[in-house]
């Protein structure tokens, strides 16, 4: 009989629905129908910089038995639920039975990274054999060949609980100390369910879509434990838990220059601070980083907090690595939007002051530029090389730094994360 992998995409909008939501429902549907379903559906996160995506930009696997039904509750669901009535809705399906090789494993990778064509994933499609099915353009076969693809190599898991649909759109109701509790009982296996900048409840969306709250933590047990701790004051219809490779880093690319860095990417790369932080209309302290080939600015936008007092308080010549996406507005320089941080090495910074009288111990004046310095108090006069050089103290130490949960994207791992692994 085998295994059937179905893939799925692009099945929300900006008004509405959520591609978990449709995955757990065609999971549901499959395991009512006596069809097996294999490990935890897979929810991947794809390239957060593609300027078409909808909201978070993830798709689903699911693994079950292969047989015809499950083709057919996919496909339903999916015209049941998509949000086919919005233009820049356009699902995609994919079933394969084949195994995942190579070819489709670096195809994974590049959508998480790079940007990838309509085109490139339907011939891939065709030389492996998986079977794609296009709703309205399809776009979403690519992100659904992508999530069939995905090794899973490195993962984190979120517990995803779902509203009745009478209450989608209406404002989420749940216990806010029953969340700060949670925390305090799960963190770090649990995380990002607060933002401690603000005190923001983090597990619930903003949208009008049918997630009530998700938990993100580093094991099934993680989640579910944190999950029977919250109070949710309106009915949950189910809940799904999904692998993932959410907060893994995995769309950064370490590049070894900044001339490599490209609009659309996400990287790693180093170079020395070059112009002063700057602050600019909205509260973004923006920077500018070279390394000899290239000069790209680095930003920490508002949201980000406290966490641009970190970057503001750079000087020029320290050395950073800096971790974001990079970016291109036109009629402006390519910029990375700062994830994380790190400080490499701080500058020396130098302060001349006049010199102290050694007769009286006043500080003395300058006679103007190049003439030396006298002492109002005594008349007591000094060469114009007596200046005494003070040696600032830095208000940054080198380490790594990054931004508050509520500015955090979902593929970026948290600090905590490379203790708790």
């Amino acid at each position: 009989m085998g295994i059937l992998r179905i893939g799925l995409d692009d099945t929300d909008s900006r008004k509405g629905m959520c591609t978990t939501y449709v995955g757990a429902v065609i999971v549901r549907r499959l395991r009512e129908r006596g069809i097996q379903v294999f490990d935890f559906p897979r929810l991947i996160r794809l390239n957060p910089n593609i300027p078409w995506k909808t909201r978070g930009n993830c798709a689903i696997c699911i693994l079950c038995e292969n047989v015809p039904a499950a083709r057919e509750i996919a496909l339903q669901t999916v015209e049941e639920l998509a949000e086919l009535e919005v233009e820049s809705t356009n699902p995609g399906v994919v079933f394969y039975t084949g195994e995942v090789g190579p070819e489709l494993q670096d195809f994974s990778r590049r959508t998480v990274q790079e940007v990838v064509t309509l085109e490139d994933a339907e011939k891939l499609a065709e030389r492996i054999g998986a079977e794609i099915h296009k709703f309205k353009l399809g776009r979403g076969i690519i992100g659904a060949l992508a999530a069939i693809g995905h090794p899973l190599r490195d993962f984190t898991f979120e517990l995803l609980a779902y509203r009745k649909p009478e209450f989608w759109g209406k404002p989420r109701r749940i216990d806010p100390s029953s969340v700060i509790e949670m925390d305090k009982r799960t963190f770090p296996r649990t995380f990002d369910n607060l933002d401690p900048t603000t005190g923001e409840i983090r597990i619930t969306p903003h949208t009008p879509c049918p997630v009530l709250y998700g938990i993100r933590g580093e094991s099934p047990e993680a989640v579910l434990e944190a999950h029977s701790m919250v109070k949710a004051l309106e009915p949950i219809d189910f809940y799904q838990i999904y692998q993932t490779n959410q907060a893994t880093d995995e769309h950064l690319v370490r590049v070894s220059s900044l001339k490599e860095i490209k609009p659309l990417m996400s990287v790693i790369a180093e170079g020395t601070v070059c112009r002063k932080p700057r602050v600019i209309p909205g509260g973004h302290v923006i920077f500018s980083l070279s390394d000899g080939t290239a000069e790209v600015d680095c930003a920490a936008y508002e949201p980000t907090k406290k966490f641009r007092f970190i970057v503001s308080s750079l000087e020029v010549g320290d050395k950073v690595r800096v971790y974001g996406a990079a970016k291109q507005k036109e009629g402006l320089p390519l910029t990375v939007n700062l994830e994380k941080l790190e400080i490499l090495h701080l500058q020396p910074v130098l302060r001349k002051l006049n010199p102290k009288c050694p007769k009286c111990g006043k500080r003395m004046k300058s006679e103007g530029k190049g003439k030396g310095f006298s002492c109002p108090k005594c008349g007591e006069r000094a060469g114009k090389d007596a200046c005494e050089i003070l040696r600032e103290e830095r208000r940054i130490s080198p380490g790594i730094y990054e931004v508050p949960p509520r500015a955090r994207r979902h593929l970026s791992k948290p600090l905590v994360l490379e203790r708790v692994y």
